[in-house]
């Protein structure tokens, strides 16, 4: 794909298209003039084959495409073998020292009927199979193969030569999931309708096993043979190893239509409306209170598996996906108003909805041991609908001095949802009539809307921006400009958790289960007056987070001579968060730029980046306002409130920061026909904490080397490697002193309740590698081969490391030793290779043959998985999980053969 530019000059979007009609040059000049016609105004085939149409005011997807077809009018592209112009031998470069790629040949055409029409079009159709390991779950992850027929290209371009008029039709489709099909039609320099249609799989497992019935609606059953709350693991396993194998799948089906075109001298108008489903299943969390703990060794003694604990449970069930998102985007933009100004105005809006609003299922096992409870299963509000609203002003006049420009934007936006609210606890799972355990909580009290205190969610964020910029060159060689910014977010969303029908606020946790399992002493309730409540810490309002950001900018760039150009961005950012552990927060930043011509001839474009961050004094928990401490009633219990963390805990987006962020490009080119290109970058944060994300870095390069000795041949070969690492520290709390002493509300780290020798630290580690090559030769003018071969390899750690044992959790150090512990997990690995063929055989003008194949190898680990190998693993004594996981090691190909018609 040859390079685009946001401001091109032959854009209907920058200027005003021309309203003239031109003949598309077979072999365009290399002039700026004549290249902004035959890129504007050539044959379909032609120049939208090297060079999506797309814009910046296009509404949708920007990128259409399959596995077949990856560029989505790659069938249609034909290198000219004449160049670029008559007036230089060689290829043309960028300013940065890429090749431009070899303009296409205009297609051979036919009149239609006796107008000025003329036409060309393409049809390929034919047939994929599938063999190997065709279930792997990265083998069908965006592409859902299957053995079909299947349209490997659908393409039909027209124009009318005198107006400008065109038509443009393009499509593709493997399968029913994964299809594309667009449609452009209009008049050059006037206007242009686009519509579109795709279908993108997203494979998320090959390898699921529900235990439960009703996968794909909104209530999960349990199959026969298990009592919903009382079954025994043995039960449950036998019945989940002869559960059936399912794929578990989101596809997104999206179409849209848009419209752009001229409205009077000066002004364009746009307007477009997109709509995306989102329709399928994919594994969800569904636990009934943690069960994670382990009451005793393993039979090995301590230091080998324990035997699983009894109490909560954890559900790993199946939730519908059923979204609909609506966008509509409507402007108007001018590029020459009243006095020399310029104007876009922008309206979008939208429109999210989801057609499934709850989830909920049955629980095999009963949350504590013993008789069947009350809490026999849970349920899920899942996304609410919401809307968006945004509308954006922009304006931009020159300045009379220094030959400058002003530009100002200001603009306005809404997020809200209403949705209605269920009830918080279910009834069918806590029926009319029933308690909670023995907590006298009765059920009646809480399965009921009336248990709300408002029935509707009332949510709303209000956003604002406004921008002012002012750019100047008051020397030949120098550009300056100053920017300044302010943007706040406002939350208006006020939600008190507060049951009527009991005079008690807070919420009952994980569908109950949890004071079930715990007892009224973590209920999450609180009530004035009420022994048991009135001292109890909980949250019983949502915290509306809020923020005001002011930024200034100043920089500018300075041409030293002409081969090098510096530049110089110094930014200071001070945000004012409501509701968070920093009243203020300031970062200042400055980044320095060097573009080098200088080496040779090479180009070098180098920027470093430094930021550092300070702010207010921190607060480690300034959300009591929002707690039942602050409530009329609380009553402040002896021991004081339980710490439930440390103060010297910092959040990553409130601590101070020190960045730093290097990047170097070097572009070198070859002779006349090849150009290596070499990256290399790297950033490093420190966060400063003691206890919370400590740093974080990443250090990679890029090298691609890219060949055209001529149209007929073309090489690309790349390596990129990358490591990563991120640090954190923690420390466990003092579970001895919980609710026996007061030393229980210190929340100093090194104090009693999170002592030094409590600490630990964890670093998670990444290396990444990615090699590819594509080559693609023309053997004759009826026989061309395209290649493409890609390996990626990653591997990730997370490590850790502890002061003492105090850091490990009071319930496992009787099953582990220090030994058992060890200092990291296992690595995590994945391998994957893909070798590509394309084979087209011309065997007349008008026919032709394309054989396609694809194969693919690959490896995966992940310590997570381990002990998944049949679906009677999946139930782990109380815990369900719904699927294995990748497969390990798997080798798949997909073979497919078309015949290709065109005029």
């Amino acid at each position: 794909m040859g390079p685009t530019t946001p401001a091109d000059p032959c854009s209907i979007n920058s200027e005003r298209p021309s309203e003239e009609a031109a003949v598309p040059k077979q072999h365009p000049l290399a002039t700026g003039l004549v290249w902004c016609a035959t890129s504007a105004l050539a044959l379909p085939g032609v120049a939208s084959a090297q060079f999506d149409s797309s814009d910046t005011q296009r509404v949708g997807n920007t990128q259409f495409g399959n596995n077949l077809d990856p560029t989505g009018w790659a069938s249609m592209q034909t290198a000219d073998p004449m160049g670029m112009s008559y007036l230089h031998p060689d290829q043309l470069r960028t300013p940065t020292g890429s090749l431009y790629p070899y303009p296409s040949a205009a297609p051979t055409e036919a009149p239609m009927g006796q107008g000025d029409w003329t036409y060309h079009w393409l049809l390929q159709f034919g047939y994929l199979h599938t063999s190997g390991d065709r279930n792997a779950e990265f083998f069908q992850q965006y592409s859902a193969w299957k053995d079909a027929g299947a349209l490997g290209m659908l393409a039909f371009d027209a124009l009318n030569r005198k107006t400008g008029q065109y038509v443009e039709f393009r499509g593709s489709r493997i399968n029913d999931d994964n299809q594309y099909y667009r449609l452009r039609m209009g008049a050059y320099g006037s206007y242009r309708v686009e519509a579109f249609f795709r279908d993108i799989p997203h494979v998320l497992s090959t390898d699921a096993y529900p235990l439960w019935n009703g996968v794909g609606s909104t209530h999960l059953t349990l199959p026969a043979g298990i009592t919903p709350g009382a079954s025994s693991q043995a039960q449950v396993a036998a019945i989940e190893a002869d559960r059936a194998r399912r794929t578990l799948q989101v596809t997104r089906e999206s179409e849209g239509v848009s419209w752009e075109g001229m409205l009077g001298k000066d002004w364009i108008g746009y307007a477009g409306v997109t709509n995306e489903n989102r329709r399928g299943q994919r594994d969800w969390g569904g636990s009934m209170f943690f069960s994670y703990y382990y009451t005793a060794p393993g039979p090995g003694g301590p230091g080998t598996p324990g035997i699983p604990g009894t109490g909560g449970g954890q559900n790993e069930t199946v939730r519908p996906v059923d979204f609909t998102t609506t966008d509509i985007n409507i402007g108007m933009r001018n590029k020459a108003g009243a006095a020399g100004w310029r104007f876009n105005f922008t309206m979008t809006a939208s429109f999210f909805r989801d057609h499934k609003d709850q989830l909920s299922f049955v629980a095999p096992f009963t949350p504590i041991p013993g008789p069947a409870s009350a809490i026999t299963g849970g349920t899920f509000s899942l996304e609410p609908d919401n809307n968006y609203y945004n509308v954006r002003l922009e304006g931009s006049h020159p300045l009379s001095f220094w030959r400058g420009e002003f530009s100002a934007t200001a603009s306005y936006g809404s997020m809200r949802q209403n949705d209605a609210l269920q009830a918080p606890l279910n009834p069918a799972f806590c029926p009319t009539g029933q308690f909670i355990g023995t907590t006298g909580i009765a059920c009646a009290n809480w399965n009921t809307t009336a248990a709300l205190s408002q029935q509707n969610g009332d949510a709303r964020i209000d956003t604002g921006l406004v921008n002012l910029r002012a750019s100047f060159r008051p020397l030949a060689n120098l550009n300056t400009y100053i920017n300044v910014r302010w943007h706040g977010e406002n939350n208006m969303t006020r939600y008190t958790m507060y049951n009527p029908l009991t005079g008690q606020y807070g919420f009952l946790h994980e569908n109950g289960s949890q004071t079930l399992v715990v007892g009224n002493l973590e209920a999450g309730l609180f009530q004035a007056g009420n022994p048991l409540y009135q001292s109890y810490f909980t949250q019983f309002a949502n915290i509306p987070y809020s923020y005001n950001e002011r930024q200034g900018e100043v920089g500018g760039t300075y041409q030293v001579n002409n081969r090098n150009s510096l530049g110089l961005t110094y930014t200071i950012d001070r945000k004012t968060p409501q509701q968070r552990e920093r009243t203020y927060l300031n970062d200042q930043h400055l980044k320095l730029t060097w573009d080098s011509h200088a080496l040779g001839e090479s180009t070098l474009r180098f920027s470093y980046e430094y930021e550092k961050r300070t702010g207010s004094p921190y607060n480690y928990f300034p959300y009591m306002p929002w707690y039942s401490p602050s409530l009329p009633g609380f009553v402040q219990d002896q021991l004081g409130i339980l710490a439930y963390t440390v103060s010297q805990m910092y959040k990553y987006d409130m601590s101070d920061l020190k960045a730093s962020k290097l990047k170097a490009i070097i572009t070198t080119p070859l002779g006349n026909t090849a150009t290596l290109t070499t990256t290399v970058y790297g950033n490093r944060n420190q966060y400063g904490a003691q206890i919370g994300r400590q740093s974080a870095s990443t250090t990679g390069a890029d090298v691609s080397f890219d060949w055209t000795p001529s149209a007929s041949t073309t090489f690309n070969g790349y390596l990129s490697m990358e490591s990563s690492r991120i640090k954190q520290g923690n420390v466990a709390d003092n579970e001895s002193l919980m609710d026996q002493s007061p030393q229980q509300a210190n929340t100093q780290f090194g104090g009693p309740m999170y002592p030094f020798a409590n600490a630990w630290t964890a670093t998670d580690t990444e290396k990444d590698a990615n090699i590819g090559a594509t080559v693609s030769h023309v053997f004759t003018p009826r026989v061309r081969l395209d290649v493409g071969y890609n390996y990626t390899y990653s591997r990730g750690v997370n490590g850790y490391d502890f002061a003492s044992t105090g850091a490990i959790t009071p319930g496992y150090l009787s099953i582990l030793t220090t030994a058992s512990i060890g200092n990291s997990f296992p690595a995590n690995i994945y391998r994957l290779q893909t070798l590509t063929a394309n084979l087209n055989l011309a065997l007349t003008p008008r026919v032709g043959l394309r054989l396609y194949g694809q194969y693919g190898f690959g490896r995966y680990a992940d310590w997570h998985y381990t002990g998944f190998d049949a679906p009677g693993d999946l139930v782990i004594g109380n815990r369900v999980y719904t699927d294995l996981g990748p497969q390990t090691r798997w080798h798949a190909a997909v073979l497919g053969a078309f015949v290709t018609l065109k005029l």
